[in-house]
């Protein structure tokens, strides 16, 4: 065992006694799947370490075995582990550290911890999800702060309740509009226990810009291609202040010396000086406000739009544009404060500043044509705000089942429209080609979005040709027909052509970004919204991961530093 206790730990501990003195709001904790359910317990239920495994073997099961075979394995990591840390967190929950705890354990470890402690029910609310009603769930979340609860929220569902998450182990979506509260509590200052992988759902909420906290503890030093380092490296530069791993990574010497610091006498003595500040070790993002405002608690910014509120005649540096409902609402979930704007026929949604780029919403009509369709929506959205480039978000249908995969993003290196076709006969044959010109995407565009990839974590991406027309397929026949005239076609949608055609005329950049949701076969019904939701949203996350990364703000020219 090692005898230093990591500077990030001591550190913590300073922040946590400081906010409790100023009475400012805690920490929250989330507990993941991966702490609980780890490599021993995988091993002993299917016989691998390995989540897809496991994934595979659960997959084979009824609901009543699943549960049978978890909690079997979760019995053997109970008796040797997390149960004596857990305790301590309780205690650190009794004395006012911890309000809030959003676990992915199924097992009811925290709850016997909580009453080895007298924690009584009067003190915690226990809340499932699943087991409670979403209105229920809400105002729990909204209101325990004021009633002085702990608050411990299942997020994968419970043994004792017979419930598991439909993804189980994976947890791919909260419903909304719960999801709306869990992204204000997810973008507060957080302590995250356990690698995040399976918690696709709280990943997805959390804000690469948003100046909170958020440390990580695990047993095991994060890959240089987890999603979570990346975001808290979005956040702050750096992530070494804020990882916690090997032995003091694990919940039960994590809680237990946290506990133990937050005792000693020198934890809390301990002041914030300038000379503090210039260790690497301390983040500087919480010194700096504890000097200037001796306040270590700062507030939750999200993607906000406050600091630049656009007016009719002013610019955007982005659009991004939508079509469906399903596409809008997956990138205004990805922002907390969206001001709307009505000029002419159309509503624009502010969405604020991403590292130094200004993004307006727009929501076109299905099709490129008509008086709402997307070439007529671009080409206003592109005369009122004067963007510099111009996005198209949202959800399309792949050409290759054998080769991707639903929720794959596909971005157009070139579109071509395939409603304009030579269709010849002779000699009793026809024939079919098309007329199009493939008109290629901006450079500076696909040059962002291909090193965006790069520091990309999620779901494939996917470049090349993208077919554009005004049909809604959902023909085989025809669809096999359009591959067949292009090969080369990776995927086919529906408003592109337009938005080349106005970004073209009005020489602005532009770029397409959607991600499968189906494959035109006659099948678009089956997990229809589901998989659209999934499609929709991994576009949206992928094109603010590429904007997060700085290349599309006014000043990054020339040899501009990316970080």
């Amino acid at each position: 065992m090692e005898t230093d206790v990591p500077q990030a730990l001591k550190h913590l501990a300073r922040l946590l006694d400081l906010r409790k003195r100023q009475g400012d709001q805690p920490y929250r904790v989330v507990i993941t799947l991966a702490a609980s359910l780890n490599a021993e317990v995988r091993k002993a239920i299917c016989h691998s370490e390995s989540w897809s495994d496991l994934r595979a073997y659960l997959q084979q099961l009824g609901l009543h075995d699943r549960l049978g075979v978890l909690a079997y394995g979760l019995a053997l990591q109970e008796a040797s582990q997390n149960l004596i840390g857990y305790r301590a967190l309780a205690r650190l929950c009794k004395q006012g550290y911890f309000t809030t705890i959003l676990t992915g354990g199924i097992d009811a470890s925290l709850e016997r911890a909580f009453v080895s402690e007298n924690v009584g029910l009067e003190q915690l609310c226990q809340l499932v999800l699943g087991r409670e009603s979403e209105i229920y769930l809400q105002e729990k979340l909204r209101d325990h702060a004021r009633r002085r609860e702990i608050l411990l929220l299942k997020l994968f569902g419970s043994l004792e309740a017979g419930l598991l998450a439909p993804d189980f182990p994976d947890l791919l979506e909260f419903p909304s509009p719960l999801r709306e509260i869990l992204e204000h509590e997810l973008n507060e200052d957080l302590i995250i226990i356990g690698s995040p992988t399976q918690e696709e759902a709280i990943l997805r909420l959390l804000s690469t810009t948003s100046r909170s906290s958020i440390y990580y503890v695990s047993p095991q030093p994060p890959a240089e291609d987890d999603r979570l380092l990346r975001i808290i490296e979005a956040r702050h530069r750096e992530s070494a202040p804020f990882l916690i791993w090997g032995t003091y990574g694990q919940p039960t010497h994590f809680f237990a010396e946290l506990e133990a610091l937050l005792r000693s006498q020198q934890a809390l003595t301990v002041t914030v000086t300038e000379q503090e500040t210039q260790s690497a070790a301390f983040p500087a993002e919480a010194a700096q406000q504890a000097i200037e405002q001796r306040v270590v608690s700062p507030p939750a910014a999200l993607l906000t739009g406050g600091a630049r509120a656009l007016q009719p005649g002013l610019h955007a540096d982005v659009l991004l544009v939508t079509v469906t409902e399903i596409e809008a609402q997956a990138v205004l979930a990805l922002f907390s404060q969206v001001e709307r704007y009505y000029i002419d026929q159309k509503t624009y949604y502010l969405l604020g500043e991403v590292s130094g780029t200004s993004l307006v919403m727009v929501q076109s009509e299905m099709g490129q044509g008509g008086v709402a369709g997307s070439l007529l929506t671009v080409s206003e959205g592109i005369r009122h705000l004067q963007p510099r480039a111009v996005i198209m978000v949202g959800i399309a249908f792949g050409l290759k089942p054998d080769e991707q995969h639903i929720g794959d993003i596909l971005v157009a290196r070139q579109i071509l429209a395939y409603e304009l076709q030579a269709v010849v006969a002779r000699e009793g044959q026809r024939s079919v080609r098309l007329r199009g010109d493939r008109v290629t995407a901006s450079p500076l565009l696909l040059d962002r979005f291909k090193s965006g990839v790069k520091s990309w974590s999620g779901q494939r991406v996917q470049f090349g040709l993208l077919l554009s027309g005004e049909k809604l397929i959902n023909d085989k026949e025809y669809r096999d027909q359009l591959q067949a005239l292009e090969p080369e076609a990776i995927g086919g949608e529906m408003e592109g052509a337009g938005l080349c055609a106005a970004a073209q005329h009005h020489k602005v950049d532009w770029i397409l970004v959607k991600a499968i949701a189906d494959w035109a076969d006659g099948f678009k019904h089956v997990n229809k919204e589901r998989r659209q939701r999934k499609a929709a949203s991994n576009a949206a996350r992928f094109t603010l991961h590429v904007l997060a990364q700085g290349g599309l703000a006014p000043l990054a020219t020339g040899l501009a530093q990316t970080g």
